[in-house]
């Protein structure tokens, strides 16, 4: 039976728990920003590949084992590239070394390399093809994630009425939302904090619902609650009032709907002119 295959978001989790590292201190070493490397311990999203390299030295491994950990090579495709490096007597993360001196991307680097091995005689003809149709395999799946990268999903949780619900709330909607138009994210995520906390200040409710729906065209927060006050835009000032301004001024679409009991307040932003 082969080994299990660690996801990378446990890889990266028990590397920095080994570290004794806090998550913007795993991101300051890996040269990203905190909530990218928040999203890759969630397994949210995966890291790109100019950072591939540095997170597999990081964890102690190499690039094929960190790319089995993250799902882009399966346990055949992975054995495969590591008999190669062994045919080429570079184990021990040696191929990642070698092959890094090279020029242009990770892409291109990885074909210079097994070029220059199979001319070198140190792997075979058919070992240089398998290699290279992989390579191309993973290169088509990261660019395609790159054109759409935002994928279909649903977050939909009560959240307790107090002044922890808007940090649950932004946690939930960077982990839903993630890879939408960076312009889109910041309004939106904005607008969710926005509404929660005046649900929070206002509503005297024991409960706030939060329900994040990000579709392939739009992406929806709905914002429900106990109270049935009716919602009136206030004189913005510096204590506040800027909830209902920002929703006109920031979404495609908004509105309010009456529960039984309570309220919702709903806004919806296009993603279709970023696709």
């Amino acid at each position: 039976m082969s080994a299990e295959v660690i996801p990378l978001g446990a890889r990266l989790r028990r590397r920095r728990e080994e570290l004794g590292l806090t998550q913007a201190q795993a991101a300051r070493e890996l040269a990203v920003a905190r909530t990218a490397y928040r999203l890759w311990e969630m397994e949210a999203a995966r890291p790109a590949p100019d950072r591939w390299r540095v997170i597999a030295k990081w964890l102690g491994i190499s690039v094929t084992a960190m790319l089995l950990a993250g799902e882009l090579l399966d346990e055949q495709e992975a054995a495969d590239a590591d008999s190669a490096a062994f045919a080429a007597g570079l184990t021990g993360g040696r191929w990642d070394t070698q092959s890094a001196a090279s020029a242009g991307d990770y892409f291109s680097q990885e074909r210079a390399m097994i070029a220059d091995q199979a001319l070198a005689g140190t792997i075979s003809a058919i070992q240089a093809k398998s290699l290279r149709e992989v390579l191309t395999r993973i290169q088509d799946a990261t660019l395609s994630e790159r054109h759409q990268p935002w994928h279909p999903g649903r977050f939909v949780k009560r959240l307790p009425c107090t002044e922890l619900a808007p940090s649950l709330a932004r946690a939930a909607f960077v982990a839903t939302a993630v890879g939408v138009p960076a312009d889109v994210f910041d309004d939106a995520a904005l607008l969710t904090s926005e509404l929660v906390t005046n649900s929070v200040k206002h509503a005297e409710s024991d409960w706030i619902e939060l329900d994040i729906n990000l579709a392939a065209d739009r992406l929806r927060i709905e914002v429900s609650d106990e109270s049935s006050a009716t919602i009136r835009p206030r004189t913005p000032s510096i204590d506040g009032g800027w909830g209902l301004t920002l929703v006109g001024e920031l979404a495609t679409r908004w509105g309010v709907e009456r529960l039984t009991p309570g309220k919702k307040i709903w806004v919806e932003f296009d993603l279709a002119r970023a696709t």
